[in-house]
């Protein structure tokens, strides 16, 4: 991983489990913005540098964990969704991994195991992004060259 700083955002209407884990992570130097709800989420993701990581609480004023999925996926950059549950949850830590989540966790956080699964998300948020950088350099390299447009 690149000295790029951690950034995720965190989307919870209430303040438990993910206030607590918002100073979890600000203890490990990751820096957190906070959306109450997914319109918040989206107006945050939609910016030129998204975060790498996001974590969402399972429900929202105006949707759910899914939505803050779905809502990841359309920002200009890769981004992992980590959802927190107050609970542990087989069955749903099982729906959320196959609905699209990077990960599942819940309280509490514990800092060994909390660094671990934010450098994995990061850092596979970051190894994406290098990857569609690399790939789409030489497309924007050639569409720019007037050789490959003049019939040459």
């Amino acid at each position: 991983m690149t000295n790029e700083r951690i950034s995720a955002i965190l989307v919870y209407d209430q303040s438990d489990p993910l206030g607590a884990l918002k100073l979890a992570l600000e203890r490990q130097a990751v820096k957190t913005k906070r959306a109450r709800n997914c319109r918040e989420a989206l107006r945050l993701l939609q910016g030129s540098s998204p975060p790498q990581v996001v974590f969402t609480d399972t429900q929202l004023p105006d949707g759910t964990w899914a939505d803050v999925i779905h809502l990841a996926q359309g920002a200009c950059a890769p981004v992992n969704v980590i959802v927190v549950s107050r609970l542990v949850d087989v069955k749903f830590y099982i729906r959320a991994i196959e609905g699209g989540a990077f990960d599942f966790i819940a309280p509490p956080f514990q800092p060994a195991e909390l660094a671990h699964v934010v450098r994995c998300a990061a850092g596979n948020a970051l190894q994406r992004r290098q990857l569609l950088a690399r790939t789409e350099q030489p497309r924007q390299g050639a569409a720019a060259s007037p050789l490959l447009h003049s019939g040459q």
